[in-house]
């Protein structure tokens, strides 16, 4: 079976929960949205919940699909927008989160060392094209 994976949209005001990878996952060191495998016999929804508390030791309530796309290794992404309780810091799980941040679209684009689908999925959103209520504010 292909290979899927769900990444979690999850805002703070106009920002967006951004993780750096640890040194030890695929793709090391790069700044993606948090997200992980779907695991057989998953839903979408239970592996957001699921890879959320694994990687940040987070609760969150998924809310919408918001996007969906394959990447460049044949791996299909389910983007599901999520809210988390404002008074939750997410700690990072050192095996797979190096850092954790809250960033602005726009302080974003100034990055070189995202994940090739978090450029995408900006992209996107510009576009019009997720199912998120907002633009990017620039």
């Amino acid at each position: 079976s292909r290979k899927r994976g769900v990444v979690g949209v999850i805002f703070r005001g106009d920002r967006l929960l951004v993780i750096r990878r640890s040194m030890t996952v695929a793709a090391p060191g790069l700044l993606c949205l948090p997200g992980g495998g779907i695991e057989e016999g998953e839903t979408e929804t239970e592996a957001l919940v699921r890879e959320m508390n694994e990687e940040l030791a987070i609760d969150v309530r998924p809310v919408r699909l918001c996007w969906r796309s394959d990447t460049s290794w044949g791996t299909k992404l389910a983007w599901w927008l999520a809210e988390l309780d404002t008074t939750i810091t997410p700690i990072a799980n050192p095996e797979e989160v190096a850092e954790v941040h809250w960033l602005r679209p726009n302080e974003l684009h100034d990055k070189d060392d995202m994940l090739p689908s978090l450029p995408s999925f900006l992209a996107a959103w510009e576009r019009g094209e997720t199912n998120l209520d907002t633009k990017p504010s620039s």
